[in-house]
């Protein structure tokens, strides 16, 4: 028996099968996979940013603590070679500087005599800080009570009368030369005939009080030795090497605390405040 096929055209409508994509779907897929791309891209760049923000906060952070962590090495180290003050806050952090002394005997120091009025001001100059109020917190860490201690009348502001050790170390050397040159200051000369006896013991407190002040910060820099033309010894060169503190930062702080007394103010005992049983 034989098999007869038959043959018919497709029509168009059957063209249109589920297997075949019309051009309307074949672009509406191509706009989905651009939208995707785009989509992909962006969150690319999210996180490219994100991972970039990430590191710069980190980097910053690490920075931040290793600058925080020096000046908390600067200051502990402060605060192992000296004793408590509140002037340690503005000399803590702040680098020493390196300074050459001028230790020739020839070297024309403003501090030099003979005595003049421009001398004295050079003196006065960096002692004109010497009385600065401070806090009753302050003045107990430093070892010392507040029951006897003097405090700064309220119209100059209260507060605890301190001078600092560098400023009476300052005073003594000035005493010392006006000494040498007594003939030239008569309140030296009057100070000399009127009391003897505490002229002479102010003059030895001070010589002590700047050998303890030089043998506790005692400096190790060192003065070297040199042949000069026509002389026969070794001659000392003082000019040596030295670190610092910084001198203006310290007088910065002394100076936002200075304590001027008004005009014809009299220091009086308060009524009731206690006194030390000894003369210090």
């Amino acid at each position: 028996m034989s098999l007869n096929f038959a043959y018919h055209a497709l029509s168009a409508s059957s063209l249109d099968s589920p297997l075949t994509a019309s051009a309307d779907e074949k672009e509406e897929e191509y706009t989905e996979c651009k939208h995707c791309a785009v989509h992909n891209r962006t969150r690319r760049y999210h996180w490219v940013a994100h991972v970039v923000n990430s590191t710069i906060i980190i980097v910053l952070s690490i920075l931040l603590i290793r600058s925080y962590d020096g000046a908390l090495i600067a200051a502990r180290c402060w605060d192992m070679h000296n004793y408590y003050s509140p002037v340690n806050e503005a000399l803590a952090t702040q680098p020493y500087i390196t300074v050459r002394f001028n230790g020739s005997l020839w070297y024309e120091s403003p501090f030099k005599g003979p005595p003049t009025p421009d001398v004295e001001e050079a003196w006065h100059s960096v002692m004109k800080y010497g009385m600065i109020a401070v806090s009753a917190s302050d003045y107990e860490k430093v070892n010392h009570s507040t029951r006897t201690a003097v405090q700064f009348p309220k119209e100059a502001g209260g507060g605890y009368m301190v001078t600092t050790v560098g400023t009476h170390q300052l005073h003594c050397l000035h005493f010392l030369w006006q000494d040498h040159h007594r003939a030239y200051f008569p309140d030296v000369m009057r100070k000399v005939e009127d009391v003897p006896e505490l002229y002479e013991r102010h003059f030895e407190h001070c010589v002590d009080y700047i050998r303890q002040s030089i043998m506790c910060k005692f400096d190790t820099g060192l003065v070297t030795y040199d042949w000069v033309l026509q002389h026969q010894n070794p001659t000392p060169n003082s000019n040596a090497m030295h670190k610092c503190v910084d001198w203006d930062a310290a007088q910065e702080w002394l100076r936002d605390r200075a304590v001027e007394i008004p005009d014809g103010f009299e220091w009086r005992q308060p009524e009731g405040q206690e006194s030390l049983p000894w003369n210090p």
